[in-house]
């Protein structure tokens, strides 16, 4: 960005472009040009500062959420959702397939091909689950 903003300036002042290099030498030696430098270096030091922390999860976190099940997968693998919300799982397989939490907080019993099952989740945590008809199909369900 401050190449194409000091060669965009050096050709206005100097009637032809440059490097970039050259475009800031030629800023440089006009008049108030060091000045237009130094106010520029100040305003884009200040872009993309925050006060705000990062999350410490990259999944965004929502009232609803999808499981799609494709070729003995479930996409996606992890899903992040809010307490209270309501999980659609869409069997698109030729095979009938469970969503069914490890630790039994959660089951949707044989979806069949192109059906779907809901399930509302009701307490915060990380839930591993698996397809009880296909053991090594396994997905996490995050609630926050």
């Amino acid at each position: 960005m401050i190449g194409g903003l000091s060669i965009g300036l050096a050709a206005g002042a100097g009637g032809k472009t440059t490097s970039q290099t050259g475009a800031l030498k030629t800023i440089a030696h006009q008049p108030l040009g060091t000045v237009a430098l130094i106010a520029l270096v100040i305003g884009l030091g200040a872009c993309g500062s925050s006060s705000k922390s990062a999350s410490s999860s990259n999944a965004p976190s929502t009232t609803t959420g999808t499981i799609t099940i494709h070729n003995f997968m479930f996409n996606p693998p992890t899903l992040t959702v809010k307490t209270g919300s309501t999980v659609t799982v869409k069997n698109t397989d030729d095979t009938a397939h469970t969503v069914t939490a490890l630790d039994g907080s959660f089951d949707t019993k044989p979806i069949q091909p192109g059906k779907s099952a809901t399930f509302t989740v009701s307490k915060a945590g990380t839930f591993k689950y698996h397809c009880n008809i296909h053991s090594q199909m396994h997905g996490s369900l995050t609630v926050t």
